[in-house]
């Protein structure tokens, strides 16, 4: 059917034009205004409260086994450093909240980890050695000893975990140096007294 011929069917039938403006201004007005960036993966939205996700006390990974054996080393290799490095970067005297934050993030960790299999065991080992997380060096030795029982399964060499906090130093310590010098700075300045003007002016 060309153009044409449609044109002139048109003519012939004003009422049809009619009712399909009508329908275009209704699926307008009636449509959600995000419907079309819902569908669009580079529009992310805000999600509404009946499409929040339930709170789980799921505990189970439920990721697929990984086949491929070089990506599941490079992958081991780098959760591992992050993992190591996040325990180096603890703070020495950690909140309450701190603690919780980075014991939620520990066991979610276990739970989305890519290979399934190593995520299995991995929850299985905090089932048996819960996070130790009071103090920076006692996460990071913590961290080690889990490590140290991936190890063994694997028939790998025990790391030396007596050098945990220095192998995975992340060249912070200055910028740690830095932020304690500007607090007992600020400190001091605010425990400085000064005699008001009028004070030094009468007196």
């Amino acid at each position: 059917m060309n153009l044409g011929r449609l044109v002139r069917n048109y003519k012939k039938s004003p009422g049809v034009i009619t009712g399909t403006v009508i329908i275009l201004v209704l699926l307008v007005i009636l449509v959600p205004n995000n419907w079309a960036s819902n569908n669009r993966l580079d529009a992310p939205v805000p999600i509404s409260k009946d499409t929040e996700p339930a709170q789980t006390t799921n505990t189970v990974p439920f990721m697929p086994k990984m086949a491929n054996e070089t990506l599941k080393a490079e992958l081991g290799n780098a959760a591992w450093k992050l993992f190591h490095t996040i325990l180096a970067r603890y703070p020495d005297t950690p909140s309450p909240d701190q603690k919780q934050h980075l014991a939620d993030y520990i066991r979610t960790f276990a739970l989305v980890y890519p290979c399934g299999d190593c995520a299995r065991h991995f929850a299985g080992l905090l089932e048996k050695y819960p996070p130790q997380l009071s103090s920076r060096k006692t996460a990071a030795l913590w961290g080690c000893h889990i490590h140290n029982q991936v190890n063994t399964r694997l028939s790998k060499p025990q790391y030396d975990c007596s050098t945990i906090l220095e192998d995975y130093d992340c060249g912070c310590a200055q910028d740690e140096e830095d932020e304690l010098k500007e607090k007992e700075t600020s400190d001091h300045l605010a425990s400085i007294k000064v005699d008001s003007t009028e004070e030094m002016v009468g007196g």
